[in-house]
C-alpha cells in the first residue's frame, strides 16, 4: 500500500501535534478536527437494532484527528487509555456487567474520527477508522461522503453519560434509548460497524484483536472515483509501502486497556557490538581455513 497522504491543512496538523484538553462534549464531523472515539458493541440477540439484549459504549479518547495524523509514521510512538477508571469507569463497568464474563469475547470494538467541513472538495472529508485489512476494499468517493451521517451518533450522545460534564467522557446505550444513541441503529437502522453500510469493511473486531488503522479521504470531486485509502504505519524497509510488520495497531483488552502502537525501528548495534561480531567472524574464518588445509 503506497504511502500517499492527501491531507487538508497537513501543515497545521503537524504543528498542532498535541492540542490542549478538549471542552466537555465530543467534537464531531463539523468541527474540522474530530475527536478520536472508541466504540464498543455487543449484539446479544437476533437483531442488532431492537430489543433489550444489545448494548454499545462510546468513549471520547481526548485525542484529535490532526494529532493522530501527525503521529503517523513516527516509529515507536504509542499511546494507551485505561477505560476502567475516571470518567470512563462507570460506562465500562455497566457494559461489561451487562454482557458478563462468559460473553465478553463477543464484544467488538472500533476507533474512528470524523471531519467533513469541506465535504465537496477533493481531500475535504477526512475519516479515521480501524479496519483489520492489509488492503482496504473498494470505496468510492460518494460512499465515503456518506460516512458523515455517523455524526448524528456523536451529537445524540453528547448529552449522555459523562460526555457533557467531563473533558473526555463515556456513555452506553441500548436499542430502546433515544434515536441515534445506539451504535447498531444510527440514521434509522444503519450499523456503525460498516459506517452505515457505506463500506464493505467491517471496522469492528473482537476484544484482543490488533486492528490496522486507516486514513480515508476523497481523491477528487468525481463521484465515480475511488477514495484515497492510506494505512497508518512505519515504512521500516523504505520501499514506499506499508506491508507486513509495518502497520500501526489498535488493541482493546478485556481488562479495559486500549493501546495504539506504531512499529519500532530495530536498534542499530553499538560500536563495541560490531567489533565483537567482526572478531567472531574473523575467528570463524580462520577455523574454516585450517580445516580446509588452506
Amino acid at each position: 500500500m503506497k504511502i500517499n497522504f492527501r491531507l487538508k491543512a497537513f501543515a497545521v496538523a503537524a504543528i498542532a501535534t498535541l492540542s490542549g484538553p478538549a471542552l466537555a462534549a465530543m467534537d464531531g464531523a463539523m468541527s474540522g478536527n474530530g475527536e478520536l472515539l472508541l466504540n464498543m458493541r455487543y449484539y446479544g440477540g437476533s437483531s442488532a437494532t431492537s430489543g433489550d439484549d444489545d448494548i454499545s459504549g462510546l468513549f471520547d479518547l481526548g485525542f484529535k484527528m490532526n494529532d493522530m495524523v501527525a503521529a503517523n509514521g513516527q516509529a515507536g510512538f504509542s499511546k494507551s487509555w485505561d477505560l476502567t477508571s475516571g470518567a470512563y469507569g462507570a460506562s465500562w463497568n455497566q457494559l461489561m456487567n451487562f454482557v458478563g464474563p462468559a460473553n465478553a469475547h463477543l464484544i467488538r470494538f472500533n476507533v474512528i474520527a470524523l471531519d467533513t467541513t469541506d465535504l465537496n472538495d477533493a481531500g475535504g472529508p477526512r475519516y479515521l477508522t480501524t479496519a483489520n485489512v492489509d488492503t482496504y476494499p473498494k470505496l468510492g468517493n460518494t460512499n465515503l461522503k456518506g460516512f458523515v451521517n455517523m455524526d448524528k451518533y456523536i451529537e445524540a450522545n453528547n448529552s449522555r453519560g459523562t460526555h457533557a460534564t467531563d473533558d473526555n467522557g463515556a456513555s452506553v446505550a441500548m436499542p430502546t434509548d433515544p434515536s441515534n444513541t445506539f451504535f447498531g441503529a444510527i440514521n434509522g437502522f444503519g450499523q456503525g460497524d460498516t459506517w452505515l453500510q457505506k463500506t464493505t469493511a467491517d471496522t469492528t473486531q473482537p476484544l484482543g484483536t490488533e486492528q490496522n488503522f486507516w486514513f480515508l479521504t476523497t481523491s477528487s470531486t468525481s463521484a465515480l472515483a475511488q477514495a484515497t485509502k492510506t494505512p497508518f504505519g512505519v515504512d521500516l524497509n523504505h520501499d514506499g509501502n506499508i506491508g507486513e510488520g509495518e502497520f500501526s495497531k489498535f488493541k482493546l483488552t478485556e481488562n479495559g486497556v486500549l493501546t495504539f502502537t506504531n512499529p519500532s525501528v530495530s536498534p542499530i548495534p553499538e560500536a563495541d557490538t560490531w567489533a565483537m561480531l567482526l572478531a567472531g567472524l574473523s575467528m570463524l574464518g580462520m577455523i574454516v581455513r585450517r580445516r580446509a588445509g588452506v
